[in-house]
């Protein structure tokens, strides 16, 4: 079999504008420096008429100075309760719902439906894909289909399949 390289077909940044997208993940993570970070991951709806369907899109709520966090701030951990409470509401998570931690919204968060407005951000060189805002979608009754590890399909009403991962013990890695 002989083929040859082309990149006219490679996936390019996602346009600037509004998608339809559905909540895959919401958790506290930290960056390779060390850096907490509340991360809502998106994917771009395929069951409704858009571009980029099935295209990801992530989104950061960071750790507010101490200086700058109020109350309710100092309540989620330091980072951005009137974030965190936009894209809950946008979300359709219903008013006065309690969560013990972060990673209990995020569970409630998984699987939601929400329109986010996308821009392109330069940081030291490289465009980013920022999320401007959240809206509630204009579309609830979800009817996405995750790809899943077999390349079939597994539909949604609330959620993606869950799916175990099973890391190797590092006595068996190469390296």
């Amino acid at each position: 079999m002989a083929f040859s390289t082309t990149y006219e077909e490679r996936e390019t940044i996602i346009p600037e504008g509004e998608y339809e997208c559905i909540i895959t993940s919401a958790l506290v993570n930290v960056t390779p420096g060390g850096t907490p970070f509340f991360s809502v991951r998106l994917m771009v709806r395929n069951d409704v008429p858009q571009d980029c369907q099935n295209r990801y899109i992530p989104h950061a709520i960071w750790e507010k100075k101490e200086e700058n966090q109020t109350d309710d701030d100092k309540k989620v951990g330091g980072y951005s309760f009137k974030q965190l409470m936009n894209i809950s509401q946008c979300a359709g998570i219903p008013k006065g719902k309690s969560y013990e931690t972060l990673d209990d919204l995020g569970s409630d968060l998984k699987g939601k439906c929400v329109r986010a407005n996308v821009y392109h951000d330069e940081w030291n060189g490289k465009t980013n894909v920022r999320v401007k805002w959240f809206n509630a979608t204009k579309y609830p009754d979800c009817k996405h289909t995750f790809k899943t590890s077999d390349n079939s399909s597994a539909s949604t009403a609330g959620g993606q399949p869950d799916t175990i991962v099973i890391f190797p013990d590092d006595k068996d890695l190469p390296f």
